[in-house]
């Protein structure tokens, strides 16, 4: 072996030795900064502990992505046809052409949307124009979705977010969306990148479950669709209620306003038609305005759900 490719050899392994290192200190870094987080706090303060949270080993982007081009990545997400976009990219990797990611999009706003994440370093291209997402074993869109909801809470509403949070000894699964600190309240964000055609009544029973774990002031059950609420996923929380004997104990499930339904102004259901940000902040203006003495909380919601619902 000559002296060139030891050399290039000794580099690979102090290459990668410095990217296990990189990640090791985010880790530690994360965890630090958790104990001490303001949603880590409310959480204690229930009883609760994380295991873990903000995993970025499976985002779209990688973790060292810079602060500047993580804020562009954030920017185009508030686009419903880029999420669109990088969902069929998830599931078409790699390709000999583009138009393999043209099912949402035109041919030109792929090229746009190509040519910002090759500048991120997040697809790369061949010199015969074939791409591949550079993060290949990508399970869904899912953790980027919880990521993009926990980014509008921190930077469009100053609420301290974790997202991907994992909680210890939980009765119905620990796996929590984005949990978020809104004026030292506790918000709960289920944040659902499938169509409503993805979820069923047993997806709706395990969020409520969920909630009776966590214990939050305010929950939002958000799917990431511009189609109707009213048609499914509204319905589907009706059934669940009456299927725990609840319709005559606590509020239906109302309208408040378009596609955004309520329980007693605490739990919600909204899409993402106008824009992920603003539906949330009608819920949380909404549950701020109508939060009071004698309105109907999740803790209450769960002291009339006395059984185990749906099991």
């Amino acid at each position: 072996m000559s002296s060139r490719d030891l050399l290039e050899r000794k580099m690979t392994a102090l290459e990668e030795q410095l990217r296990q290192l990189q990640e090791e200190v985010g880790v530690l870094r994360r965890e630090v900064e958790g104990r001490d987080h303001p949603v880590t706090r409310l959480l204690a303060q229930r009883g609760l502990q994380i295991l873990s949270h903000g995993d970025r080993g499976q985002l779209l982007f990688p973790h060292d992505l810079p602060e500047d081009q993580k804020t562009r990545f954030f920017h185009l997400m508030r686009r419903y046809s880029f999420r669109l976009f990088l969902r069929d990219l998830i599931q078409t990797p790699r390709g000999n052409h583009m138009r393999a990611l043209t099912r949402y999009c035109s041919l030109k706003t792929v090229r746009v949307y190509m040519k910002e994440l090759e500048e991120m370093g997040i697809v790369e291209f061949t010199a015969q124009g074939a791409y591949h997402l550079r993060r290949t074993r990508m399970p869904s869109f899912g953790p980027t979705l919880e990521w993009y909801v926990s980014e509008i809470l921190q930077r469009d509403f100053l609420s301290p977010a974790l997202f991907n949070v994992k909680l210890k000894n939980t009765r119905f699964g620990g796996d929590y969306d984005v949990i978020g600190n809104v004026g030292h309240r506790l918000l709960y964000v289920e944040a659902k990148s499938s169509p409503p055609r993805g979820v069923e009544l047993p997806n709706v029973i395990s969020f409520l479950k969920r909630l009776g774990d966590l214990q939050p002031n305010v929950a939002i059950f958000l799917v990431d669709t511009e189609l109707r609420m009213k048609d499914k996923i509204a319905p589907l929380f009706t059934e669940a209620i009456d299927q725990a004997g609840l319709s005559k104990d606590i509020p239906p499930v109302e309208r408040m306003v378009d596609e955004i339904f309520h329980v007693g102004h605490v739990i919600y259901m909204t899409n993402s038609r106008r824009g992920i940000y603003s539906n949330l902040r009608k819920c949380i203006h909404d549950f701020l305005r109508q939060s009071g003495p004698g309105t109907l909380t999740v803790t209450g919601f769960f002291e009339k759900w006395n059984t185990d619902p749906g099991g």
